[in-house]
């Protein structure tokens, strides 16, 4: 099947959007950090938003549904908290402006950490990271679901 091309991706926006996910998909996304900024719109009208800083990804404009959800997924309403929490993004339609159009919206509930063992491909360097001191076991299971084998080999 041929790869279609959003018409907004042209535009180049600096904030991710819809636009952004595969139709029927969703997107795990880890937030770095949440702000407000001075945003100016495609027509040149500037005003402060609250900004949603996210890993490897184009920033996030947050409405109060989106923040609300955050705070929801991370247990906590202060921002300071949400940093390295991951979230789920997908596509919803809603009623706006008297039409049905495509928003970003964010799942309620945090998605699932992947699981780390000799079978995956970061093992090797999770544990020579952990040898050397670069992370801590802590850090790695802030990232990745571990039983209590895996623990102790990764240690070892």
């Amino acid at each position: 099947m041929t790869t279609l091309t959003h018409w907004k991706k042209l535009r180049d926006p600096n904030y991710i959007g819809s636009w952004d996910i595969e139709q029927g998909k969703e997107l795990v996304v880890t937030l770095e950090s949440v702000s407000k900024e001075l945003v100016t719109g495609p027509e040149g009208k500037k005003e402060y938003c609250t900004v949603a800083k996210l890993k490897g990804m184009k920033p996030m404009i947050l409405n109060a549904t989106n923040a609300k959800t955050i705070a929801k997924v991370c247990g906590s309403p202060f921002i300071e908290q949400w940093q390295n929490k991951r979230i789920t993004l997908y596509v919803a339609q809603i009623k706006a402006f008297g039409e049905l159009v495509d928003a970003l919206r964010i799942r309620a509930t945090a998605p699932e950490l992947p699981t780390l063992n000799e079978s995956h491909p970061k093992w090797a360097s999770a544990k020579q990271s952990l040898k050397d001191g670069k992370v801590t076991i802590d850090q790695i299971k802030a990232n990745y679901k571990l039983s209590k084998e895996d623990e102790k080999a990764i240690q070892n």
